[in-house]
């Protein structure tokens, strides 16, 4: 999604309200696990991004075409969790810069999405290397939201229900890197109150778009939206459940 509306298995199943859900055929585990490995194999790569969607779409509509016709009841109490990044296609959530012995590079499993309700947060961490030695920044992006066409008895079946209408709001940075002794959740919701004090810094303030579920479940969530000034250009985003900050494969 232009500008990105990311920003994300081992979450905490026992927080997540329950209600009917049905369980996901063999069959279908077996493409979600196809998915999943996919994904954690290219996760931090950027060479091969079309390759990958392209793999990735027929399992996806499987998925798809069994959530929409299964929808789970809670399927905003699912959503409202922190997440962790496995792989996406936006190009505007990451940012690879280097200018002689100064670089400015964004790893892509360092990307966190932590939905509360009425908001949620982009949470990443950056890595700035002069010449050998590296620093880390915490990247601090907030959406408000609002739920769009939510799901009823009145349009089982269909997609693109319970939609995510944001706004990014605000923008913030912190030194040092994404802190792994707090859970996502608490994090959030600290620097969100100001206990956790960040430095705001420009951003894509203002730029609204929508995001959707293409399918979730406890520990997968796989979502596509779009800018609303580009809404023909469908981005996708596979993300993992966590509660804390994951040791990064890109170090």
């Amino acid at each position: 999604m232009r500008p990105a509306l990311l920003g994300c298995c081992l979450g905490l199943f026992a927080l997540v309200p329950q209600s009917s859900w049905a369980a996901l055929p063999p069959e279908l585990e077996d493409v979600k696990q196809q998915i999943i490995d996919i994904c954690v194999a290219n996760t931090n790569r950027t060479d091969n991004i079309p390759e990958i969607r392209a793999q990735l779409e027929p399992l996806i509509t499987q998925l798809g075409t069994w959530f929409d016709a299964n929808r789970p009841e809670n399927e905003i109490a699912l959503t409202q969790q922190p997440w962790q990044n496995l792989w996406f296609d936006d190009p505007d959530i990451e940012f690879d810069f280097s200018f002689g012995p100064i670089a400015l590079l964004q790893p892509r499993d360092q990307i966190y999405q932590v939905v509360e309700e009425g908001f949620y947060y982009n949470a990443s961490e950056i890595r700035l290397r002069f010449f050998r030695a590296q620093f880390a920044l915490q990247g601090y992006l907030k959406g408000a939201y609002t739920i769009l066409r939510p799901a009823d008895e009145s349009n089982v079946g269909e997609s693109r229900l319970n939609t995510v209408d944001l706004e990014f709001v605000a923008n913030s940075i912190q030194f040092g890197p994404l802190p792994q002794n707090i859970g996502l959740s608490q994090l959030v919701k600290s620097v969100d109150a100001g206990l956790y004090p960040t430095i705001p810094i420009p951003g894509p303030l203002g730029v609204t778009g929508e995001l959707w579920n293409v399918y979730i479940d406890e520990d997968l969530r796989i979502s596509a939206g779009f800018d609303d000034s580009e809404p023909e250009v469908i981005d996708l985003y596979i993300l993992r459940r966590v509660d804390r900050v994951q040791p990064s494969n890109n170090d």
